[in-house]
């Protein structure tokens, strides 16, 4: 099925995000204006543009990150699978579940390797040994980690370089498969 919205001038096939006449404020500072995007399921989507164009900031608006930070609005809407992420209806922990966030800079626990990728799961009741070993191996294979870190699983994940530390917060967002990953430059570590 094909999904048309109002405000949007394009097609796209069932969208897993929608964003409709977005709005973002640093206090009076207008950081974005009026954006209107669609983006499908299963696919990369890549936004590009030059540094402090608001890229970071619309990502954050995606899982509410932005919420933390004071003196900041949002006007418009954001769906993610026909729920709208800004009503006071909307669980935010639920939605951070559903839309993992890899940031810029690397943010490894504190904790070994095989923790941080197993950490969601865990929070999420997940306490099967066998499960959280497939998951860890999967997400680690999936983020290119394994196979430097298959002997090291039970070692502090702050001794891996910064972008082996980077890959280990992509297995991380792995591990809990969301429905959608942002990735705010994984590659820049």
């Amino acid at each position: 099925m094909t999904a048309q919205f109002e405000s949007l001038p394009f097609r796209v096939e069932d969208p897993a995000i929608v964003v409709e006449d977005l709005c973002f404020y640093y206090g009076h500072s207008e950081a974005l204006h009026s954006l209107n995007l669609a983006f499908p399921r299963r696919q990369v989507t890549a936004l590009i543009g030059p540094s402090g164009c608001g890229k970071s900031t619309f990502l954050r608006c995606l899982n509410r990150m932005n919420d933390m930070v004071d003196g900041t609005r949002m006007l418009g809407s954001i769906r993610l699978g026909g729920m709208e992420i800004n009503s006071e209806k909307t669980d935010v922990i639920d939605l951070r579940r559903r839309v993992g966030m890899v940031f810029q800079k690397s943010n490894p626990f504190p904790k070994s390797i095989y923790e941080n990728v197993c950490y969601g799961l865990r929070i999420a009741g997940e306490k099967n040994r066998g499960v959280l070993d497939e998951a860890v191996e999967k997400s680690l294979r999936g983020a290119g980690l394994w196979v430097e870190a298959k002997d090291r699983l039970h070692d502090s994940a702050l001794g891996l370089s910064g972008g082996q530390q980077q890959r280990l917060c992509i297995a991380r967002a792995i591990a809990v498969n969301p429905e959608v990953i942002l990735m705010d430059e994984p590659c820049s570590a």
